[in-house]
């Protein structure tokens, strides 16, 4: 659990623009409550069994040296034992190998002979589903040190993300049962391709049905295979007496989903996001669409909404020695319910750092002497604040633009609006120039913050880069199943680490039992609901992660063997 929950919390540097407002009413925003912190579901006292489905990751050392047959060859066949059940195989491939996607026979027919090995060698028909997408990078496995202490090992991940990995080039599978592919369509207006991982569905509290995703967009290959993004869906049988698969239908698609199987008896999932808080939350006094006006301050006044960021970012970059520079602010939106533990846990982390302080310093530090001492520590103070209060409810935002101006946009702050538009046609404002007061604001995204609500501003230190050392892990070897994350974007100011290197020797690392992907934009994480099992889904509540490195992992992403799984017997259905 947090260190602030279990010990005793002195909230004296508590404004009054935030304790004098707790007691207001505030209205109840509906928590996302997606099972991704340290969630662990297991008997009391039982052993935690790791399981995972038949997965890795295949790197080689060489791009510009790698044929297909290279990597299908890490391919580890389906068990005779499960080769009727697990009939959906999901493949991602990075940009370098996305032309293998358009020949069939190039890459995915070999794939499929290697993954079904042993449904070829029987007499009786059989058919596959295959979804194959392009995404930007692919991560290596984290090891799991001890899998009976999984809430330490989710809490790891938070103390120690992956702030170095920027991914690597190579291919990726997966097979599962064809229960887990799930068909969707460019739900809420979304236009940017995507691939979504769902969680299990459970009954409310108040009864209905609730279902939570994470989704992941698709790499640009418009330079690759001639099309913006890249992911197919196909259907290939083998007839009896044959000994080989034949294509039966293939389809382009834009989005589509693949169920996460966490509702085991034992599973545990984590989700690290790492930033460094830059100021406690501030309650919002006026706010209109995606357009910050007002915050309340440290002193209970009233100040513009960039005013305290203005002052914040230039001794931030004091702090750590670094020169001014353009940077990214991330702000944290949460209402009445959630500030309280966003409070204590910022200052548990302000404690930390002055008892982490020389021995020869003042005790009783000022507050910008505690804030200094939190920014500059190396490596950073990585924390949960971020994951807990997503967890409860909370909205992640990326400022976009403001501060400065004059008359009516004076001090003005943009952020990203929610991931989701109520409809078409709306569009958010990071030019400030774009507007022309109130009439026009209005016209923003849907409304970010409302007033009452609070805003903690947050950044990501900068990092050294990793070296890409890669090291093939046993196949005995406990890591987390799966892994999704963010990486800087290729047209940011740091590059990616070149993830192969060019040698006359093409040598492959493989990383077992964990699948995955990394993409440049930002992840999705969303909750959908329904009242009865007949009705559709409706989103209900989400919030973007674009913060570079950060990553949701899991363990116990796993085919469950019983007598509930449907077997694909070969009976018609259609992709829709």
């Amino acid at each position: 659990m947090p260190p602030w929950v279990a010990r005793q919390w002195h909230v004296g540097r508590c404004s009054r623009s935030i304790c004098g407002s707790l007691s207001r009413s505030q209205p109840h925003r509906r928590a996302i409550n997606i099972r991704f912190y340290t969630q662990r579901s297991a008997q009391d006292g039982s052993q935690f069994r790791l399981q995972t489905a038949n997965s890795a990751v295949i790197i080689p050392s060489s791009v510009a040296n790698t044929r297909p047959a290279d990597l299908v060859a890490h391919i580890t066949p389906v068990s005779k034992a499960r080769v009727f059940y697990d009939r959906f195989a999901v493949f991602f491939v990075t940009p370098s190998f996305a032309t293998w996607l358009l020949d069939d026979s190039a890459f995915l027919h070999k794939a499929l002979r290697q993954a079904y090995a042993e449904a070829l060698g029987q007499s009786t028909y059989t058919r596959i589903h295959a979804l194959c997408a392009v995404v930007d990078r692919l991560p290596g496995a984290r090891p799991i040190a001890n899998a009976d202490d999984m809430m330490n090992e989710g809490f790891e991940r938070i103390r120690s993300p992956s702030v170095a990995e920027t991914g690597h080039e190579g291919i990726a599978y997966a097979t599962l049962l064809f229960s887990d592919s799930i068909p969707t369509s460019s739900a809420h207006d979304e236009v940017t391709a995507a691939i979504s991982f769902v969680g299990a569905k459970g009954s409310g509290e108040e009864g209905g049905h609730f279902s939570d995703a994470v989704r992941l967009p698709l790499a640009n290959t418009v330079f690759q295979t001639g099309s913006t993004t890249t992911m197919t869906y196909s259907t290939w049988v083998k007839d009896k007496g044959s000994d080989d698969l034949e294509l039966k239908e293939k389809q382009h698609v834009s989005h589509h989903g693949v169920r996460m199987q966490l509702d085991a008896a034992n599973y545990s999932t984590t989700l690290s996001v790492p930033l460094v808080p830059l100021s406690l939350p501030r309650q919002v006094e006026s706010s209109m669409g995606n357009i910050l006006r007002s915050l309340i301050g440290p002193g209970g006044e009233s100040i513009t909404a960039s005013q305290e960021l203005e002052r914040i970012v230039p001794r931030y970059f004091g702090a750590r020695g670094e020169p001014s520079q353009a940077t990214t602010v991330w702000a944290l939106v949460m209402d009445r319910d959630n500030v309280v533990e966003a409070l204590e846990g910022t200052n548990f982390l302000l404690d930390e750092s002055k008892t982490q302080a020389p021995s020869d310093t003042p005790e009783d530090k000022p507050d910008d002497e505690l804030w200094e001492n939190l920014w500059k520590k190396d490596p950073p103070f990585w924390n949960p604040l971020i994951p807990i209060a997503l967890k409860s409810g909370a909205r992640l935002h990326r400022v976009l633009s403001g501060g400065g101006g004059w008359g009516k946009k004076a001090g003005l702050l943009s952020l990203d609006p929610l991931p989701v538009a109520p409809s078409k046609g709306q569009s958010d404002f990071d030019d400030f120039d774009d507007f022309d007061g109130p009439g026009e604001l209005s016209d923003a995204l849907q409304q970010v913050a409302n007033d009452g609500d609070y805003i903690q501003f947050f950044i990501s230190p900068s990092v050294p880069r990793n070296d890409g050392t890669l090291v093939n892990n046993s196949p005995d070897q406990n890591v987390w199943g799966l892994e999704l994350g963010t990486i800087p974007s290729t047209s940011d100011s740091m590059p990616a680490v070149p993830p192969t290197t060019e040698t006359a020797k093409n040598e492959v690392t493989v990383y077992r039992n964990t699948f995955g992907a990394l993409v440049e934009g930002g992840m999705v994480i969303s909750r959908s609901f329904k009242l009865q099992p007949r009705d559709s889904f409706s989103l209900i509540g989400g919030t973007t992660i674009d913060v570079p490195f950060s990553r949701f992992s899991a363990v116990n992403w796993v085919t469950c063997f019983g007598e509930d799984e449907d077997v694909d017997v070969g009976a018609s259905e259609k992709h829709l």
